[in-house]
């Protein structure tokens, strides 16, 4: 094969390669818009305490802002009887996180499958308050400042 006839193929897989990334950019991969999610909304219900960083609402997981289990592993079941014996079955109210709660815009609406909330007692008594007060968990002043009580 001649170098002219080289050349000429040379040139035409060139323009054929660029035609195609163009093709390809301009396209892209589409993009599919995000699932809707529902706008997560105040709901009551009664606690239960599977384990003192395992709490559920009405069925629902939930996480409380401002607050969390940071003791040692040790202590994690010594914790969960002491919570489930003061706090299990108490009637609550949880708002998540954005709808008026110390932590808004300083933590996630969902971490993982549970909701990020503030629950309040029939009382008005704010829930992690409380356990923080009684040294169950421990505030966490990057997500609500000084609102909790921290274990330091």
């Amino acid at each position: 094969m001649s170098f002219k006839k080289l050349s000429l193929l040379a040139l035409l897989a060139l323009a054929f390669a660029v035609g195609f990334l163009a093709i390809v950019v301009k396209k892209g991969t589409p993009v599919r818009p995000p699932k809707p999610q529902a706008a997560l909304e105040p709901f009551d219900g009664k606690l239960t305490i599977q384990a003192v960083d395992d709490l559920r609402v009405a069925g629902r997981k939930i996480v409380l802002c401002g607050v969390a289990f940071t003791k040692p592993r040790s202590m994690r079941a010594m914790v969960t009887d002491a919570a489930r014996r003061d706090y299990q079955g108490l009637a609550l109210t949880c708002k998540p996180v954005g709808k008026g709660t110390p932590c808004d815009g300083n933590i996630a609406s969902k971490l993982g499958d549970a909701i990020v909330v503030q629950c309040l007692t029939s009382d008005g008594a704010d829930l992690a308050a409380k356990l923080a007060e009684n040294g169950i968990l421990c505030g966490q002043p990057a997500q609500a400042g000084s609102t909790y009580k921290s274990c330091l």
